[in-house]
């Protein structure tokens, strides 16, 4: 006689392979591949009596681009362990992606074909098969879905530095979740886009980020994202828009304040920037018919609106301009041009009654300068001194015949040494002019040669 224990064993295992389990069941072709995968079928020696599936199926985590599932064991029966299939669709196909070696094995854990190949916020549905001692994998099984978790949130509080000298500062909130990794920023010209990505900040609690931006008074457009460990991002912040600071401007009203032998002095409007470090003076010199590239000629303090040039040759053209510099290092464009010569002596030729000619300049423009030394420039013999004179401002000059020549006139004075020291002469620049004995222009002022 059966125990009535055991019938009820017999009469509920028929109960659920009759009713429960045939909800179930699938028809599955092949021969066992010792677990392997396969992406379009399902391949397993198969029990001619089916086992009971597990119950309680449940999925336990979905994070970082992987799924765990978990099953209460099945208790009855010749159970080995248990297959578990995948697919991405309900109704298959389902493909083995792995087994466990027991009875109580009732865990698993899904990364895909190798970790972070699942993705983000993809669904995926799981059949549960027992296997007993001899391979043999039931028809029956337990059945479930899950999702990966979904990509990163997107960061909120996006703010931005802006006026800073050719960059731009962002700050965010950062992602609460250990899945996150670090950020992208991205960087439009235009609020529309095309947005670019400009950097990806490593770190989940790294939460600002200096972008150089090459330009000054540039406007820039940023939106961040959110990237997990596999590199999926989240969806972008909304945009913020960013301003790099301005250079300064460029200096204005730029005169001469004085004009003397030698020197220029020069005057302008203080800018208005408060962080002004300084000016520049450049100045240009004539090429043939253009003028030259701007050379560098000194640096004032910003708290200056006045300069002297004291190379200034006689009679030179010369042209200046300006640049501003910030206490950042940005530099304005160059000021507007101030075009001007060089002081020259206003030398001139006088005849003489017995045929020979007198150098002289004007007094007012030789002012400050005691000695006076002339000298015969000749291009294929040696220069010849013709002589020197103190506090005049004409020299009578020797018969120099009808070739035509060169006159030099060079202004300087006689500094006594300190302390003893021998005494120091300090000359003005060389004033030059034409001479050619009876030629009629030379009778009228002319231009003085540049040095």
């Amino acid at each position: 006689m059966v125990p009535r224990t055991t019938r009820l064993l017999g009469l509920t295992l028929g109960v659920l392979m009759a009713t429960g389990c045939a909800s179930v069941r699938a028809r599955l072709p092949g021969s066992w591949l010792s677990g392997s995968s396969q992406a379009n079928s399902l391949s397993a020696p198969q029990r001619a009596t089916d086992l009971i599936p597990p119950e309680a199926i449940r999925v336990t985590s979905t994070e970082d681009r992987s799924i765990s599932l978990a099953w209460n064991p099945v208790l009855i029966g010749d159970i080995a362990g248990y297959v578990i299939a995948r697919s991405e669709q309900a109704q298959g196909p389902f493909a083995i992606v792995g087994r466990t070696k027991s009875r109580f094995g009732t865990v698993y854990s899904d990364d895909g074909d190798g970790p972070g190949s699942l993705g983000d916020g993809r669904t995926y549905f799981y059949r549960i098969h027992p296997v007993d001692s001899q391979g043999q994998m039931s028809r029956s099984h337990a059945f479930t879905s899950a999702t990966t978790q979904s990509p990163p949130d997107t960061p909120t509080g996006l703010n931005v530095y802006s006026n800073l000298p050719r960059r731009a500062v962002l700050t965010w909130e950062p992602i609460q979740h250990w899945t996150v990794s670090g950020y992208g920023a991205y960087r439009a010209p235009t609020v529309a886009g095309p947005w670019e990505k400009v950097a990806t900040v490593f770190g989940r609690v790294r939460a600002v980020y200096e972008d150089h931006v090459p330009g000054d008074l540039r406007v820039m457009y940023y939106r961040i994202t959110a990237i997990n460990r596999f590199g999926g991002e989240s969806e972008m912040s909304e945009p913020v828009r960013a301003v790099t600071k301005a250079e300064p401007l460029p200096p204005i009203d730029l005169s001469v304040s004085e004009r003397k032998l030698g020197s220029v002095g020069l005057r302008w409007a203080a800018n208005i920037e408060r962080d002004l470090e300084s000016y520049e003076i450049w100045r240009l010199k004539t090429e043939g018919e253009a003028w030259s590239e701007p050379e560098h000629l000194a640096s004032v303090p910003a708290t200056a609106t006045a300069f002297t040039d004291t190379t200034v040759g006689c009679g030179e053209p010369v042209q200046y301009r300006l640049r501003a510099i910030d206490a950042d290092g940005l530099i304005s464009d160059y000021s507007g041009g101030l075009e001007l010569r060089g002081q020259d002596l206003g030398l001139r030729l006088e005849p003489l009654p017995d045929g020979l000619w007198r150098l002289r300049w004007d007094p007012d423009l030789a002012q400050g300068w005691a000695i006076a030394s002339i000298t015969q420039m000749r291009w294929a013999m040696p220069d010849r001194t013709l002589g020197e004179v103190r506090d005049e401002n004409f020299f009578d000059l020797p018969d120099l015949g009808p070739r035509r020549t060169r006159l030099q006139v060079t202004l300087s004075n006689t500094i006594p040494g300190e302390d003893g020291s021998a005494s120091q002469t300090v000359s003005a620049p060389r004033c030059e002019i034409i001479y050619a004995a009876g030629d009629p222009a030379l009778l009228n002022p002319p231009a003085a040669a540049v040095d």
